[in-house]
């Protein structure tokens, strides 16, 4: 269940890297309940990776949620520039330990993996 989990997440991210997370988590809460029912897993340890792995995902780039692309509007008026790999620079590792922070307190939380 553990690496279930792991790759429940780990997909969320890389499908919501260019799209804003809402319309997904909409789209996909049916599809990871009727996974759960299947797998006979408890359906909020599967919720909670969704909300960790869409929500925290978009943080990875410029234009993966609707705040980043308003903080580099932000930075683009204050004559920075802000390319999509000097943001990655930064994004990357901040949104990696966010993501297994997430895990852990999933974890920590359900005890279910």
């Amino acid at each position: 269940m553990e690496l279930a989990l792991i790759l429940f997440i780990l997909t969320y991210i890389g499908l919501i890297l260019f799209q804003d997370y809402r319309p997904y988590i909409a789209a996909m809460l049916p599809v990871v309940g009727s996974v759960a029912t299947s797998m006979g897993v408890n359906p909020t340890v599967l919720y909670f990776g969704l909300l960790i792995g869409a929500t925290l995902g978009g943080n990875l780039t410029p234009i993966g949620a609707s705040a980043n692309i308003t903080g580099i509007g932000i930075l683009r008026k204050a004559g920075y520039k802000v390319s999509t790999q000097t943001f990655m620079k930064i994004s990357v590792p901040f949104t990696l330990t966010a993501v297994f922070s997430g895990y852990i307190l999933n974890w920590l939380l359900f005890g279910a993996l």
